[in-house]
């Protein structure tokens, strides 16, 4: 017994937020050409991740399958972009595609490194939101948000502002409207030629259930709204001129969510308290820590950090949950890299493990022709 205190109380010091990623200043987007052009985008991913979860809080299961992005986009010059294409989704096993969806966006951009995008918004990095708030699923088999955003790429400071409409309604309507909106805020309190690295990351994420026009009458159609707001620091040395580095990431975690009567226990909302050590370089990324929750429901994060299970019905009143992952990524073809990924989860008030492994190929492959300008 003193043994296993000793190797937790270790593993504490070490610290991680579940499974959060080192978080950089993203670089700004190639800016669009000052005449009008014309081009053809393939963005997909093919891939395989298995899932062992073996505790109430989440349900084990397997991704097999590739998602693709095929899209025409047209620049109007140097501030406005348009686009459109289809969304396809496939798991192995299944014979009609998961996900057919179209892709329509225009995104106009006022300012150097600022732009409004409307229709399909880009979430491919996961709006820079650590793993426990943002599924690293998500980036992987590429979930589709549609909606408005808001972005800004600085030398030292990153924002992105974002709503998803999902479920859209009529009056008299036998469902409800539902969406999710987000913010991310990344500032970087360092000059970026030192070697000390000291960043504050800002994150929210919201989920609503409901609206005005649903009935009344039907108290199975209550309005819900949860949230998770987290205010944090990361603190890292950067090793090598490559971007090598070793740190530190603190986040704590609010939780607040309004839940039908059966759920009572969570109506007023807990915290958690997660910390993530970590190395990462350009081909590898260790991290181990911990995450000390109290009542915790993670909106778009891997529910096994949650406190409640898939049916928002609560399981433990706190959670300590001690993680390893690691991943090995490649760049095997200009646009294509390659990516393995494993991990497994520990919760002292349970026996065994959770645990996860996986691969996957993902690639981004454009090319854009002048065609001068437009009549």
């Amino acid at each position: 017994m003193l043994k296993r205190t000793i190797t937790l109380a270790i593993l504490a010091c070490l610290a991680h937020a579940g499974s959060a990623q080192p978080l950089s200043i993203p670089r700004s987007p190639k800016g669009l050409p000052d005449s009008a052009s014309v081009g053809i985008h393939l963005d997909g991913s093919s891939f395989f991740y298995n899932y062992e979860y073996f505790k109430p809080f989440a349900e084990g299961y397997t991704q097999p399958g590739f998602s693709l992005m095929p899209t025409v986009q047209a620049s109007f010059g140097s501030q406005l972009l348009v686009g459109g294409g289809v969304h396809l989704n496939k798991y192995w096993g299944t014979k009609p595609f998961t996900e057919n969806t179209p892709i329509l966006f225009a995104r106009y951009q006022p300012l150097k490194n600022f732009y409004v995008q409307v229709g399909t918004i880009e979430n491919r990095d996961g709006h820079l939101l650590s793993d426990l708030l943002y599924n690293p699923l998500y980036k992987i088999d590429y979930r589709q948000e549609n909606g408005l955003q808001l972005r800004y790429y600085g030398s030292r400071l990153f924002a992105d502002a974002w709503v998803s409409w999902e479920n859209y309604i009529r009056q008299g309507d036998n469902d409800q409207e539902r969406l999710t909106a987000g913010g991310s805020i990344l500032a970087q309190l360092t000059p970026s030629s030192s070697r000390w690295e000291v960043m504050i990351p800002l994150q929210v994420v919201f989920k609503h259930i409901g609206g005005q026009i649903n009935d009344k009458s039907d108290t199975t159609k209550r309005v819900h709204t949860y949230s998770n707001l987290s205010l944090g620091i990361q603190l890292a040395y950067r090793y090598n001129s490559r971007g090598a580095k070793v740190g530190l990431l603190i986040q704590p975690i609010k939780f607040g969510g309004s839940f039908n009567a059966s759920s009572s226990l969570v109506t007023k909302g807990r915290s958690a308290l997660s910390s993530t050590l970590f190395l990462s370089s350009n081909a590898v990324d260790l991290k181990l820590g911990c995450l000390f929750g109290n009542m915790v429901y993670t909106i778009l994060g891997d529910p096994i950090y949650s406190s409640v299970n898939v049916g928002l019905a609560p399981v433990a009143k706190a959670r300590n949950v001690f993680t390893g992952t690691f991943a090995y990524h490649k760049e095997v073809y200009p646009g294509m890299q390659f990516r393995f990924d494993t991990g497994c989860y520990l919760d002292p008030s349970y026996s065994g493990l959770d645990y996860f492994y996986g691969a996957g190929i993902s690639f981004q492959l454009d090319r854009m022709v002048k065609t001068g300008s437009w009549k």
